[in-house]
């Protein structure tokens, strides 16, 4: 088979480290597999040092301007060169390019996939309602939640979705569990410290104004915490002024964009993900991997990796009083947080690996490739 994976985000994530883990994946058993991504971005990086063939000709651009024209006209070329048997599309804007390169085109067009990687809201609008509808033939999601989301759409008909939840490199994973001493003092902590990370875009939906708010009663009750804020983005100064305000200042560390994510998360003692809303959560399972013990909230595909009071605990969605309470009973019984922290391991070791993803994935391109298309 020859499979076209498409990609409009820069920078990196758990959408753009899926795209690559399963493109890699099924590479190796032998299907010719192209990237296509935006000039300079990560995937396109990190794809070609794991040996893929990557394409940079189309932007991404977005918005309605001639770059996207361009994009299409470039799109349709790389068609006519690559002759894929499938696209697999993965996000808004590459859907877009794709659906114009495709309009009038003479050769048959390739079966188109799309994976939904999050759990935002569909918007109602004719090119969704037509996309989603007629142009995907197979609709991937990345858990139940984002399923039972894309089911509430009438023109999504259900039989058409395939929840195939993304995975771990458990092998870098792995690689950096001896880096404790040394993160720890490159980052600034010290022995005594007591770190509560979060890794994760700095956006709204992530919660980490929520974290920050319950940080003062957690520090009351601990007085050893410190916070460990992996990522970046555009709320920087945002959450910057609300640490200084809440009297933080010298108690947090933000790190901005780090590709070595595995290992810095060696350095902390407890994970927390308090998100507004998630379709899976790839640090999450990150972060479960490393044997941390996890505090996140009941929302979106969240819940498929954390049982309460099983693999972690489950606190309410925009309480930071409900996030504080996790956190202080975790840290006041360590026995019990261990036990949750290996029952997590093993629960995402199971469920989320690279094989299971790709089997899953071939699957789904072998059976819509021996079916009619729809008309």
């Amino acid at each position: 088979m020859r499979i076209l994976h498409t990609n409009f985000l820069r920078g990196w994530g758990g959408q753009s480290n899926r795209v690559l883990i399963e493109a890699k994946g099924v590479a190796e058993l032998g299907h010719d597999v192209f990237i296509s991504a935006p000039p300079g971005s990560e995937l396109a990086r990190r794809s070609r040092d794991a040996g893929l063939p990557v394409v940079e000709n189309v932007t991404y651009a977005g918005g309605a301007r001639p770059a996207v024209l361009t994009d299409m006209r470039e799109m349709r070329k790389l068609l006519a060169e690559l002759k894929p048997d499938i696209v697999h599309l993965h996000g808004g804007r590459d859907s877009w390019v794709m659906a114009g390169a495709l309009t009038f085109r003479k050769e048959p067009a390739p079966r188109i996939i799309r994976t939904k990687h999050n759990i935002f809201p569909i918007a109602d609008h004719a090119f969704n309602r037509w996309q989603y509808g007629k142009f995907f033939e197979r609709l991937v999601v990345v858990s139940h939640a984002v399923r039972l989301q894309c089911e509430e759409k009438p023109y999504i008909a259900p039989q058409k979705i395939d929840v195939i939840s993304s995975a771990l490199d458990i092998e870098r994973i792995d690689s950096a569990s001896t880096a404790r001493r040394e993160m720890r003092e490159e980052l600034g902590f010290t022995p005594d410290d007591v770190v509560v990370a979060m890794t994760g875009r700095l956006r709204p939906e992530k919660g980490h104004d929520i974290l920050i708010a319950a940080a003062p009663g957690l520090i009351a009750e601990h007085p050893r915490v410190k916070l460990l804020l992996i990522g970046s983005g555009s709320l920087k100064g945002d959450f910057q002024q609300q640490i200084n305000e809440a009297g933080l200042a010298g108690r947090v560390v933000m790190t901005g964009f780090r590709d070595d994510v595995p290992r810095v998360l060696t350095a902390a003692d407890l994970y927390v993900q308090p998100s507004r809303s998630d379709g899976l959560g790839t640090a999450l399972m990150e972060a479960c991997a490393t044997r941390l013990p996890i505090v996140a909230s009941r929302v979106g595909g969240i819940p498929e990796i954390i049982a309460h009071e099983e693999t972690g605990l489950l606190c309410e969605t925009e309480s930071p009083e409900s996030l504080r309470e996790c956190m202080i009973r975790l840290l006041a019984n360590p026995d019990i947080a261990r036990q949750y922290a290996t029952a997590a391991r093993e629960h995402v070791l199971d469920v989320f690996s690279v094989e299971t993803l790709v089997r899953k994935t071939v699957s789904l391109y072998e059976r819509i490739l021996t079916q009619p298309r729809r008309s």
